[in-house]
């Protein structure tokens, strides 16, 4: 699937890498992941590389699948998507 056409379709303003550490616009080398979210290329394969097991459901997921929070001093905690735990380890 050519992924062209989202250049077109998408504005430059909405063309946001989703990725939690990188968040910055995509102007070349966009990739999309199974849910349809955008992401540079690169930051795509580094959120597929990265994976976290959950201590309290023992559920492994990487970093497109994870759920995000921050908190009040703008640190981001990763959550666990199936039971919301931040009870988490890199695997």
């Amino acid at each position: 699937m050519s992924l062209r056409r989202l250049y077109k379709s998408i504005p430059k303003t909405k063309r946001i890498c989703n990725y939690y550490r990188c968040q910055r616009p995509i102007l070349r080398n966009i990739d999309r992941d199974s849910e349809g979210r955008i992401y540079h290329h690169g930051c795509l394969m580094a959120a597929q590389d990265e994976q976290w097991r959950c201590l309290n459901c023992y559920n492994v997921f990487d970093a497109t699948e994870a759920a995000f929070s921050q908190d009040f001093s703008d640190k981001i905690q990763v959550m666990c998507p199936n039971c919301g735990s931040i009870n988490l380890r890199r695997a």
